[in-house]
């Protein structure tokens, strides 16, 4: 019986580890659109459903039992911790925002997708290990890469940009593509890491770690995405000057008693950093934005930046801002392309609810970042530290902070991989 038992608890283990890594495939958005593509060559004769409704709807059916796994092993501890706090408050007001949303119909549909995802993303946290986490992101990169290559072997529609020769994959946007990418190889360093700390190396992951990587720097270049790769720069930057603080805060007794929030200063460095060389690069008439550091978004921020100014406390409605038509003639609106993405996480948070949306966002970030430094192994907070700061990093170029999407999912996982986790692999550790 208890053969049989353990039989079954290791198949149940094997089936969730390929849901999750499947489910965060999917969040990486291409395969759903790809998905649904033919059906929505038919939309000109068939108005309803709308395709959006498809999207919406495949996203929470793939997240929904994730979500209530999560739900189902949360406690109070848990719930009680100053980030599960901050993050409540924020879903709290963002769905609060429906109600005075310029746009109230698409604003529900984007907070409940953000409430998804969101729960998506505790249930990461909560249910796997890192190492497993690690492999499961691994896992799901591969899937995305894997079909990538495909679809330009096979030259699919929208592989391959036919006038400048890079690669889009499945994604049907080279910035799309280049995130997962960048993923990869992250979740290749959290494997390497991970393996480290085992007394038995797996040499078999490692070897097909080292091929994910070496397909994820192709597709980087290929790509020719500059926001990835220098999100993925800033985050090493970052790493940097996190490990040189907590070298000194543990060498040098008067700075001891910062070193338990060395990853909130670091953070919060890098961003003072990163946001000075964009208003730099952004205040240079001169630079192209073909050739700028990140890629030059000025005239929309600065719509953005009017648009948060009309309305700086409550906000536009989570997501609305963009979408409504008084927001057209909001600013420098005829320096600004004709787009509803703001290009920008944070704007995204600041128009829709405001500056306590802005607030209860740091919030999430700082708390989350703090727990890095309770870890004892430097090895286990790294490559959650360099997902964190890509995420970041990469959120000042595009509109991540959103639900149905992996890197939002990633992002909260990374911030809120506790205790819970650790003593995982503690057991793990001494088992092994």
């Amino acid at each position: 019986m208890g053969s049989l038992q353990q039989s079954l608890v290791g198949a149940w283990k094997r089936a969730e580890l390929a849901y999750a890594a499947l489910a965060l495939f999917a969040l990486t958005q291409g395969p759903v659109y790809r998905l649904w593509s033919e059906s929505g060559e038919y939309q000109q004769f068939i108005a309803l459903p709308a395709i959006g409704q498809a999207y919406f709807a495949t996203f929470v059916l793939v997240q929904m039992p994730g979500c209530l796994l999560w739900f189902r092993s949360v406690t109070e501890r848990k719930v009680r911790e100053p980030r599960m706090w901050m993050l409540m408050g924020l879903l709290a007001w963002l769905g609060a925002s429906v109600v005075w949303s310029t746009f109230a119909r698409h604003s529900v549909s984007e907070f409940i997708a953000l409430a998804t995802t969101t729960g998506f993303g505790l249930y990461l946290a909560t249910r796997f290990a890192m190492r497993d986490l690690w492999r499961i992101v691994a896992a799901a990169m591969a899937l995305g890469l894997a079909m990538s290559l495909l679809a330009i072997q096979r030259d699919w529609q929208l592989a391959v940009d036919a006038q400048d020769d890079y690669w889009i994959g499945i994604y049907y946007n080279r910035n799309s593509l280049a995130p997962v990418a960048a993923m990869a190889l992250l979740a290749f360093i959290g494997m390497v890491f991970t393996t480290m700390r085992r007394r038995t190396n797996d040499v078999a992951v490692l070897a097909a770690g080292v091929a994910l990587a070496g397909v994820a720097v192709l597709v980087l270049w290929r790509a020719q995405s500059r926001t990835s790769p220098l999100a993925l720069g800033v985050a090493s930057g970052a790493l940097v000057l996190w490990l040189l603080i907590r070298l000194i805060t543990q060498h040098i007794s008067v700075a001891s008693r910062w070193h338990n929030v060395a990853a909130p200063i670091a953070m919060t460095i890098s961003a003072v950093v990163v946001f000075m060389a964009l208003r730099t690069v952004a205040g240079l008439a001169s630079v192209s934005g073909e050739t700028a550091t990140f890629n030059s978004r000025g005239g929309l921020w600065a719509q953005n930046w009017a648009g948060f100014l009309v309305k700086p406390w409550q906000g536009w409605g989570w997501m609305a801002a963009r979408r409504t038509l008084d927001f057209d003639r909001v600013g420098v609106w005829w320096a600004a392309i004709d787009t509803e993405w703001s290009h920008n996480g944070y704007h995204d948070l600041l128009l829709g609810g405001g500056v306590l949306a802005g607030v209860l966002f740091f919030g999430v970030v700082v708390f989350g970042v703090r727990s890095l430094d309770q870890l004892a192994d430097v090895r286990v907070a790294t490559p959650r530290f360099l997902v964190i700061g890509f995420v970041l990093a990469a959120a000042t170029q595009e509109s991540f902070f959103i639900g149905s999407h992996f890197l939002w999912a990633m992002l909260v996982a990374v911030l809120f991989a506790g205790s819970a986790t650790r003593a995982d692999e503690s057991v793990e550790s001494v088992a092994n």
